[in-house]
């Protein structure tokens, strides 16, 4: 039987993950604003998909700011069958994402186009750095949370969350191009990467694990399409 965790104990970094939350929550309400002066842009379909997705997306963010407890009493820790599943998901989380820029750096033809990639678009060297570096610090901290690491691991899941947020890509596609205007970079490309860790965080914790687990797979599986998407040039 699953020990419940009764004694009042507060939710390690809970300031700071609501924080991440509400940035992460911003950044999508203006990406689906911004969606609605370019939607022409793309495919007919597209446009009622990706406005139902997004607003799906504000819809998961605002439940977990609403659901985060200020302390983790008579709360359930998740069972070691979910525990994997949720750390699977957030190392997938970089897989999927990889898609939008046709699986680089972890492409074999990487070695070839780094090279090749000209000055305006430098930027795009440290995206596939930190595609690469955020894979290998999920495996190191899933490695550190199963040693018994656990406070390491999951302030370590906090910080990636964060440095998700900073603008890192600057591929003039129409998502990107408001973003690039304001700051000469956008955020998005990673965005959901932060939410899918936030939600991984909130679940290691107990907080809804199960539907948390769905909710990462799900947003993990519309990053992916979305990459194929752009990789087939279905949608741009």
């Amino acid at each position: 039987m699953v020990k419940l965790i009764s004694e009042n104990k507060s939710l390690p970094l809970r300031g700071s993950v609501l924080l991440f939350l509400a940035l992460n929550l911003l950044i999508s309400t203006i990406t689906g604003l911004n969606f609605l002066s370019s939607h022409e842009n793309f495919p007919s379909w597209f446009g009622p998909v990706f406005l139902v997705a997004i607003g799906l997306l504000i819809c998961v963010i605002c439940f977990y700011i609403w659901q985060l407890p200020p302390t983790l009493e008579i709360v359930k820790p998740p069972t070691g069958y979910e525990v994997c599943l949720i750390w699977l998901l957030l190392v997938f989380s970089v897989i999927c994402t990889s898609a939008l820029h046709k699986f680089f750096p972890f492409h074999p033809t990487v070695i070839v186009y780094w090279p090749e990639i000209p000055p305006r678009l430098n930027i795009l060297k440290y995206n596939f750095i930190l595609t690469a570096c955020s894979l290998l610090v999920l495996l190191v901290l899933a490695v550190l949370y199963s040693l018994g690491r656990r406070s390491q691991a999951m302030t370590g899941l906090v910080i990636l969350a964060a440095i998700m947020l900073v603008p890192n890509d600057n591929c003039g596609n129409y998502f990107n191009l408001p973003w690039i205007k304001w700051m000469g970079a956008s955020p998005l490309m990673f965005m959901p990467n932060s939410v899918v860790i936030l939600i991984g965080y909130c679940g290691l914790h107990g907080i809804w694990p199960r539907v948390g687990i769905f909710l990462m797979a799900a947003i993990n599986a519309c990053v992916f399409l979305l990459g194929l998407g752009h990789l087939t040039k279905v949608v741009w």
